[in-house]
């Protein structure tokens, strides 16, 4: 129970990532705001959580459903607001919500709303959820930041999704400069970079044998990435055992950035 009586603030809790780091630091004993997009989706990922843990979460005052508008400073705001009010005190944030549109591609193809969606989404939300976030942990001296990224910050992307990828970068840039201006305020804050995950919503890049192993060939353990394994880092990251850890970024991609793999489909020169 290393997360006892640790009040979190969780975004993107009702997608598949989202839903296993709630039901981690859940069993582990902390307090948890579920947020998402809408209302229906914060009580539908706090509805998949009493199914995941014991005594019944749903019924719990220690676990919250709240809604904003990650693009909405002011729906931001409210929310952050809330979660502090309702939980007595905020002790960490993951931020984990972002989106990837069907049509991110490359910049020549990528619609200019699609790429300006996603950095609202994904940078911009983030950025606002910690703006209204950090002014109570400096206050208190103490508070851990964990922003989800992903591999594509550090190996490019098997299938083009500028948009997307750029985000992530710039995600782990932020959280570093966040790290550096909050270390002596006691404040730690962390990225973690997961590989392809097996969910709900990315099990279309996966369902034929010919996109599995146009993928396969690019992991080093030749598997996909189970939502626990990254859960069970996002809490290490929370938790009071990772006290002198700030600034860095944790890598859970079966090996792919430490790989040196070509996709050589298309071909190229000729020996020398």
């Amino acid at each position: 129970m290393r997360l006892s009586g640790t009040k979190i603030l969780l975004t993107g809790a009702n997608g598949g990532l989202g839903r296993a780091i709630a039901a981690k630091a859940y069993a582990e004993g902390a307090e948890l705001a579920l947020c998402e997009k809408t209302q229906d989706l914060a009580e539908a990922a706090k509805a998949a959580l009493s199914g995941k843990a014991s005594d019944n979460a749903s019924d719990k005052a220690n676990v919250i459903a709240l809604s904003g508008d990650l693009t909405d400073e002011t729906a931001v705001t409210s929310m952050v607001a809330k979660a502090i009010e309702q939980m007595g005190g905020l002790d960490g944030v993951v931020n984990n919500a972002a989106m990837l549109g069907d049509d991110d591609g490359m910049p020549t193809d990528t619609p200019l709303a699609t790429w300006q969606a996603t950095l609202d989404t994904n940078l911009t939300g983030a950025f606002l959820v910690y703006k209204a976030a950090l002014p109570h942990l400096i206050k208190q001296q103490s508070g851990s930041l964990v922003t989800m990224s992903s591999v594509v910050a550090h190996s490019a992307s098997a299938v083009p999704q500028i948009a997307y990828t750029t985000s992530k970068g710039a995600l782990e840039a932020m959280t570093r400069e966040i790290a550096m201006a909050h270390a002596r305020d006691n404040i730690r804050a962390n990225c973690v970079a997961p590989g392809p995950v097996l969910t709900e919503r990315t099990a279309h890049y996966f369902d034929s044998d010919e996109k599995w192993q146009a993928r396969r060939q690019h992991i080093p353990m030749g598997r996909l990435g189970r939502p626990d394994e990254i859960a069970a880092l996002v809490c290490f990251l929370l938790s009071e055992e990772a006290g002198w850890q700030t600034g860095g970024v944790y890598r859970a991609d079966g090996g792919i950035s430490a790989s040196y793999v070509v996709d050589d489909s298309k071909g190229g020169s000729e020996t020398p």
